[in-house]
């Protein structure tokens, strides 16, 4: 049945809600009418759409952004809503939905599309739309029954979590390009990143961007790029203090051998910011808040040794953004980060402030002129700063170059006014934290990664930690990046400074970071992260929060480096937000927090205090040393009978299902422990000479890989030599670290096996099962906290 309507009825039905909710006014859009569109990509791919659905593959209207070129609204109107959409949606000539998802099905392939479909007449009418993701198949039903303005549409998939995960993704990708291409140009690692930032703070210039290409020789459009630069730095007398130690950081551009040249210069200038503009520059106008600058750097430097000997290690992306949703910034927060690098911390931390501001646009200028506060004292790490706060709608008023200890004292702090002898200058500058006039403090949360001290003489991090604490307010919340030893150690300076913390200050909570979280930094230093509440002594009866937060879900690719690429850290319940639950409501969980009263004496870490579940271990687990046991022996020709490994799998099982873990005891009373020999006292062979030569064991993964070489058995002492059967297990390595296994024969343990001697009788299987719950308590342990001496020895064991 036909409708007595006509479509263009309620084609100007559309057009009218175009007006009233301002697309027809808004220069950057542009609205196409049937086949009009002279997108020749869009063309193509609705070509192809009248294949499947009989239709011409024309939408009633298309809609295109010129900022936002690879997203794509598509239209259809029916002029009757009985024809607004199918049971199945698979009538695409006589339905509004069932098209206008057949359209999206094929331009999604190359654009993110946003797909309306409109029925009805002014008096009577349906509004449906959706968003499809480009090269996805998932269709997402927009919640609302009329037309949205263009920018409630946008944010459904800019702000989209598999959106940004997909784009993000990208970016890394083209990270590894750019690097190989600027290799190919001679430019050094060290002014790689100093490049892009420089591109892209000159990209922001108008001026620059429209007429850049129109250049005609290398000279002049290094000049042109320099010129936009110190133009951006330059544009407010508030923020460009540091104007000229930034601009000299770009100094290389213009005295580089690859685009000073005549003959290629130009070309390859040009060719190195079409490159940034069409995927770093681009990224970011879509993206607020996102430090790409610190990804670069990392990517650049990855084998250069530039940062390593600084210590500088940058915060990748989501641990930053993580902290600052646990700090509880909003729009009113002022934030300090006294350590800041490329900005990490600051970048994410003004997309909260920004995104609590909502379009109070006067709040948004507040926040960028006067609640960011960063310190940097590398200078070239500076112009990556500075750089970043300009790319990211600039919020550098308040950055400084040089020392924290010297400008947070001069520029931060004000001095009790206890002598009024004293002359104005000298109370401005506190010389002792009592000194301090904590009332006067104006900041609310500090964010920090400190250097981490790689030398004797170099700075402790707790210094910077105590640095950003005279600066905030009290009451006021400090999270610190720091090394797990740092504030796992109870003897020596770091023990000094935990007393000093909780003389001073409460220890909130500790969170156990990923092992690897560095993996992009080729730094395999294993992280926490230290939340305290400023100037507010700890109290012995405070309960700390331990979180153990070792796992992200990230895995190493060789593209992406350390990546979501399971998607599972963005979103509702996934894996972000329940950190953020745990740690904001103090949730305790046997595996993964735990909550507990803790002195300077203490390891502050939850792997100290968290209990093993010996219930939840698999059968595979349980039997894993038992496979590894008579593999290793078939392997060395000690094949046995088949019977025999029926009986031991069979035994090893029957034991463990009668565990009882009410019933535990610490591995030191159950085993004397008996450290091994240090390699640099004996002479390892690569093969076995002679049946005089015994295995040399050290820590590994596998059993099958745990000789380190033979040494001859005279050379070592008979206490340091023992027998086949013997339990043993791994103390050091990252990836070898609590593993335990049963020697097959005698052996010689290396300085990094402890070899565990029962105190009563113990047969094989038992040995085996043991080697089985021992390896269940890797999780306590990393490169630095390793199960040596006292904590081995600690670790609960159930009595088999």
């Amino acid at each position: 049945m036909k409708s007595k309507h006509s479509e263009t009825e309620t084609e100007w039905l559309f057009k009218d809600l175009l007006n009233e909710n301002g697309y027809l006014g808004d220069d950057d859009l542009i609205v196409e009418f049937k086949d009009k569109t002279k997108n020749e990509k869009v063309k193509k791919l609705l070509s192809n759409a009248s294949k499947k659905g009989n239709r011409n593959g024309i939408p009633d209207f298309i809609i295109r952004s010129h900022k936002y070129p690879d997203i794509i609204f598509l239209i259809e109107c029916k002029p009757d809503i009985r024809f607004h959409e199918s049971k199945n949606r698979d009538k695409y000539a006589g339905y509004a939905v069932d098209g206008v998802l057949l359209y999206s099905s094929f331009v999604s392939k190359e654009f993110d599309v946003l797909s309306i479909a409109i029925s009805g007449t002014p008096s009577d009418y349906k509004v449906d739309a959706f968003w499809q993701l480009r090269g996805t198949d998932n269709v997402n039903h927009v919640d609302a029954d009329k037309l949205l303005p263009y920018k409630n549409y946008l944010r459904l998939i800019l702000e989209s979590d598999e959106a940004f995960r997909r784009d993000y993704n990208t970016l890394l990708s083209y990270a590894k390009t750019l690097n190989a291409d600027l290799h190919k140009k001679k430019i050094k690692e060290s002014n790689r990143a100093l490049l892009i930032s420089g591109v892209l703070v000159a990209l922001q210039n108008n001026v620059f961007r429209i007429s850049y290409q129109e250049n005609k020789t290398s000279k002049d459009l290094i000049t042109a790029l320099l010129n936009a630069i110190s133009s951006e730095l330059r544009s407010d007398e508030l923020k460009n203090k540091n104007a000229d130690t930034v601009l000299g950081a770009f100094n290389f551009i213009r005295s580089n051998k690859t685009f000073e040249d005549k003959k290629t210069g130009l070309a390859n200038l040009l060719s190195v910011i079409n490159s940034i503009k069409d995927n770093v520059y681009t990224f970011l106008d879509k993206y607020k808040y996102i430090d790409t600058l610190s990804q670069f750097y990392i990517e650049f430097l990855r084998y250069a040794n530039t940062d390593k000997g600084l210590g500088i290690v940058l915060t990748p992306l989501h641990i930053a953004q993580l902290f600052a949703k646990m700090a509880g910034v909003n729009k009113d927060t002022v934030v300090l980060d006294n350590a800041a690098g490329t900005g990490g911390f600051l970048v994410a931390a003004m997309g909260e402030m920004i995104l609590d501001a909502g379009d109070d646009e006067q709040k948004i200028l507040d926040i960028k002129r006067n609640q960011i506060y960063g310190i940097e004292y590398e200078d070239s790490i500076l112009a990556l700063l500075v750089s970043n706060m300009i790319i990211h709608s600039d919020g550098r008023s308040n950055i400084y170059w040089g020392s924290s200890f010297d400008i947070i004292p001069h520029k931060l702090l004000t001095h009790k006014d206890n002598n009024k002898e004293k002359n104005e200058e000298s109370r401005k500058i506190p010389k002792r934290y009592e000194d301090i006039d904590l009332d006067k403090n104006k900041i609310d949360i500090g964010l920090l990664n400190p250097p981490f001290k790689m030398a004797t003489d170099d700075i402790e991090e707790f210094d910077f930690i105590f640095s950003n604490l005279n600066a905030v307010k009290k009451g006021g919340k400090v999270i610190a990046l720091v090394p797990a030893s740092v504030i796992n150690d109870t003897t020596g300076i770091n023990y000094i400074n935990k007393k000093k913390l909780l003389d001073n200050h409460t220890l909130e909570a500790v969170v156990s970071l990923p092992e690897d979280l560095f993996a992009n930094s080729k730094t395999s230093i294993v992280t926490v992260g230290v939340v305290i509440t400023a100037h507010i002594p700890h109290s012995k009866l405070k309960e700390t929060w331990f979180g153990y937060w070792r796992d992200d879900k990230f895995a190493k690719t060789k593209n992406l480096g350390r990546a979501d690429i399971n998607n599972e850290w963005y979103g509702e319940n996934k894996l972000q937000e329940q950190w953020l639950s745990s740690f904001i409501n103090q949730k305790e969980d046997s595996q993964f927090s735990v909550k507990r009263k803790v002195t300077a004496d203490n390891e502050w870490l939850a792997e100290a205090y968290l209990k093993t579940n010996y219930n939840s271990l698999t059968i595979d687990t349980v039997l894993k040393p038992c496979y590894q046991y008579m593999a290793f022996r078939i392997e060395n020709g000690n094949i046995g009978d088949e019977q025999e490994i029926i009986e031991i799998i069979n035994n090893v099982t029957c034991l463990h299902s009668k565990l009882n873990v009410k019933h535990q005891k610490r591995l030191d009373e159950v085993f004397n422990m008996h450290n091994g020999v240090i390699s640099s006292n004996v002479e390892v062979q690569e093969d076995k000479i002679s049946n005089d030569y015994l295995p040399y064991v050290r820590p590994s993964k596998r059993q099958s890989t745990s000789y380190a070489g033979f040494v001859e058995s005279k050379a070592v002492r008979d206490e340091k030599k023992f027998p086949a059967g013997t339990l043993y297990v791994s103390t050091d390595g990252a990836g070898s670290h609590t593993y335990a296994y049963v020697s097959i024969e005698e052996f010689i343990p290396n300085s990094n096996v402890v070899v565990l001697e029962p105190k009563l009788d113990m047969n094989l299987e038992t040995k085996l099962l043991y080697a089985a719950y021992i390896t269940a308590n890797r999780f306590k342990f990393s490169y630095g906290r390793k199960p040596k001496g006292e904590r081995l020895g600690e670790l609960l064991l159930p009595i088999i």
